[in-house]
C-alpha cells in the first residue's frame, strides 16, 4: 500500500457570456473559457498522477506520470503567459499564471523534497511526521493557488456579467480531488498511529536478536508506553465517514495484541533472557514456543492491516484514467 497521494485542488468552471461568442476574446465567455480549458488538461493530468501513485507500486510508471504532469505545466503556464487582458482586466490572467507558477514549483521543487524526505521517513516517528508535514504543505499550496484563481474568476464574472457554471465533467474531476484530500488526512493519521507501533517493536527485535534481556525489557516498557498512545490516538479517530473502522480497527487490533504481550509473554521472554545461559531444554522450548506464537499472530495481524489499508484506498481514491 502506497503512503501517499499528490493533488492539485481548486474549482473549475466553464462560463457563458451574455453576449455573443467572436473571435480573439472579444466575449468575456471565450476568455474565460480559455483559461479554463488549461486548467481542465493540467487537472486531468494531476488526476492521471494520483490515480497512478494510489494504485500502482511501479514507480518509474509513477514518476513518469509525474514528469508529464511537469512538462505539461509548462506548456500551459507558456499559454497562460501570453493571453493579453481582457479589455483592461487582467487579474484572472494574472491569478491563473500564478497559480500555474506556483503549481510547476510545487512539482519541480516541493514534491523533491517529499521525495528526499521520503528516502528516510522510516528512520523515526518524527521523520515520518516531516514526510507528512511536506506532502500535506505541498499540496496546501496548490489548494491556495487554485482558490485564488476561483476568486479572481468570479470577480471577473461579475464584472463582464457573465453566468459562470459547473459543468459535469469538471464536477467529476473536482469530486475526485475532494475525495483524495479526504482519504489522505484520514489515512495519514492511521499511519502515524500504527508507525508508532511499528517503531517500537523494532526496537524490541533488536533487543531479542541480541539476546540482550535489559535491551529487550526496557524496549518491552517502552513499547506498553507506546501502545498506550496508540491506542489514545486512534480513540480520538471516528469511523471513515461516520462508517467504514476496518482501516483504524486493523490498526487498533494490532495495538491491543501489543499490550497483552507487553503484559504477559514478553515478561516471560525477559525472565527467560536473563536466564539464557542457564536454560533447561523446557525453558528452551517454552522461549521458542513464544516467538513461534508471535510470529503467526504477528504475520495474521500485519496482513490483515495492509489489507485493510489496500481496500480503503482502492475504495474511496477512484481510478482516473481519462
Amino acid at each position: 500500500m502506497r503512503i501517499s497521494t499528490l493533488f492539485l485542488a481548486g474549482a473549475l468552471l466553464t462560463g457563458s457570456a451574455t453576449t455573443a461568442r467572436a473571435q480573439a476574446y472579444t466575449d468575456p465567455g471565450s476568455y474565460n473559457n480559455a483559461i479554463v480549458a488549461e486548467q481542465l488538461i493540467m487537472q486531468k493530468k494531476c488526476l492521471r498522477y494520483i490515480s497512478k501513485s494510489a494504485h500502482s507500486e511501479n514507480e518509474r510508471k509513477i514518476e513518469a506520470r509525474r514528469q508529464d504532469v511537469v512538462a505539461q505545466n509548462k506548456a500551459s503556464l507558456a499559454k497562460i503567459s501570453h493571453l493579453p487582458g481582457f479589455q483592461g482586466n487582467t487579474e484572472f490572467r494574472d491569478r491563473a499564471k500564478a497559480a500555474f507558477q506556483q503549481m510547476l514549483s510545487v512539482y519541480s521543487a516541493d514534491y523533491q523534497k517529499v521525495n528526499s524526505l521520503a528516502v528516510g521517513r522510516s528512520k523515526s516517528l518524527e521523520a515520518m511526521q516531516r514526510y507528512f508535514d511536506a506532502l500535506e504543505a505541498a499540496e496546501q499550496k496548490l489548494k491556495v493557488a487554485g482558490d485564488s484563481v476561483e476568486v479572481a474568476q468570479q470577480r471577473f464574472a461579475a464584472r463582464f456579467k457573465m453566468t459562470v457554471t459547473e459543468d459535469r465533467e469538471t464536477r467529476k474531476m473536482n469530486e475526485v480531488i475532494r475525495q483524495v484530500s479526504e482519504v489522505n488526512a484520514y489515512q495519514h493519521r492511521i499511519f502515524l498511529a500504527y508507525f508508532r507501533l511499528e517503531r517500537a517493536n523494532a526496537q524490541l527485535t533488536d533487543g531479542l536478536n541480541a539476546q540482550d534481556a535489559k535491551a529487550f525489557e526496557a524496549a518491552r516498557l517502552a513499547l506498553e508506553t507506546e501502545t498506550d498512545k496508540t491506542l489514545a490516538e486512534l480513540d480520538a479517530i471516528p469511523a471513515f465517514r461516520g462508517k467504514d473502522t476496518q482501516y483504524r480497527d486493523a490498526v487498533r487490533d494490532y495495538a491491543k495484541f501489543y499490550v497483552i504481550w507487553s503484559g504477559n509473554q514478553f515478561k516471560k521472554m525477559t525472565e527467560l533472557l536473563e536466564q539464557k545461559d542457564h536454560l533447561t531444554k523446557v525453558d528452551a522450548d517454552a522461549f521458542n514456543g513464544y516467538i513461534a506464537a508471535y510470529n503467526k499472530q504477528n504475520h495474521k495481524l500485519l496482513e490483515a492491516y495492509n489489507n485493510a489499508g489496500n481496500t480503503f484506498q482502492a475504495t474511496y481514491i477512484p481510478v482516473f484514467n481519462d
